[in-house]
């Protein structure tokens, strides 16, 4: 009789857990059927991998992460540690504006009713509440589109949360499959690279150091090769015989940047030319940069840079070292 209630209790328990236990799954199976056809990342025990999601079944799941070219491979789910599918940052970038724009709509609205007519009459509480909604709405919008414009690594599957991975039959449209064999890639059309930058200017006309500020936005005419426009600003601060500075630097040029395949560390050749407020007024450019990609999360990026006006080692030079963060649009 013991026996039998206790089978019944181990019964029901499993009954009970069944359906928690399919949850985490089908949430899975739900995000990766969106993704079919685009591009996923698969972290697993040897480093990460980003590509094209071709097919899923019981036991693998196929990703087309060719650049250039084709390159199919498939993993095993029980090697699969986490997966993340391509996302926005729509939702953050509407947090983020609505609430300067609430508060900056509130001031502004207070600030204009106290000189109105309005004001002698009647509270500015309610027109500045109004105003206050007016600028959020504005702001959370503008936040909205340029946070849609960031692209993002969102989880859905981790082992350690979620259990191990089951995966129904899924398949990519046929389109996808013919595009993975001609070689097209999901590659990126953009990118945005933020910086923090350190100058070191070397007879123009004296040599001096400066931090400042560097922004790169980069068009992807290939798989390796991106041209875009760049801006930068220094503050130089102080020359190399100690004595105070207190002028302004301000760059415009183009920007030329070549990678290999991208990987967890991607190196790269950048090639450029700039226009100068302060020296020099234009230069040209040679360095090279390191990507660090991580499995989740930014992209962190660091760039070295000689910038020259005439052949090596004549008339005014500079030297930037940036360390900072990078887009793919």
């Amino acid at each position: 009789m013991v026996s039998f209630l206790v089978c019944l209790l181990i019964g029901a328990a499993a009954r009970a857990e069944a359906p928690v236990a399919a949850d985490a799954p089908s949430k899975v199976s739900h995000a990766l059927e969106k993704a079919l056809g685009k591009p996923l990342r698969v972290a697993g025990e040897a480093g990460f991998v980003e590509g094209r999601l071709l097919e899923t079944s019981a036991q693998f799941l196929t990703l087309d992460a060719g650049v250039s070219e084709s390159r199919r491979a498939q993993f095993q789910l029980s090697s699969v540690r986490e997966l993340y599918v391509r996302g926005r940052h729509a939702g953050t970038g509407a947090v983020i504006g609505a609430v300067p724009g609430f508060l900056a709509g509130i001031i502004l609205g207070t600030y204009v009713c106290s000189f109105a007519e309005y004001s002698a009459t009647a509270s500015c509480l309610p027109l500045g509440v109004l105003a206050g909604v007016g600028g959020g709405l504005v702001a959370a919008g503008l936040g909205a589109i340029i946070g849609s414009l960031i692209p993002s690594w969102d989880k859905v599957y981790a082992r350690v949360l979620d259990g191990p991975l089951l995966l129904p039959p899924l398949r990519a449209p046929e389109e996808a499959w013919v595009e993975s064999a001609e070689g097209h890639s999901p590659s990126a059309t953009g990118q945005l690279g933020l910086f923090v930058s350190n100058v070191l200017t070397i007879d123009e006309p004296a040599d001096a150091l400066g931090l400042g500020a560097r922004v790169e936005a980069l068009v992807q005419l290939s798989p390796h090769v991106a041209l875009g426009p760049e801006v930068a600003f220094h503050h130089l601060f102080e020359s190399l015989d100690r004595q105070p500075l207190n002028a302004a630097l301000f760059s415009f040029g183009a920007l030329m940047r070549a990678t290999p395949r991208p990987a967890v560390l991607t190196p790269s050749l950048l090639v450029g030319l700039s226009a100068h407020t302060a020296g020099q007024p234009v230069t040209y450019s040679v360095g090279a940069g390191l990507d660090w990609r991580p499995a989740h999360g930014a992209t962190f990026a660091l760039e070295l840079r000689w910038h020259q006006f005439n052949v090596p080692w004549k008339d005014g030079r500079q030297l930037t070292l940036g360390f900072g963060t990078r887009f793919f649009l």
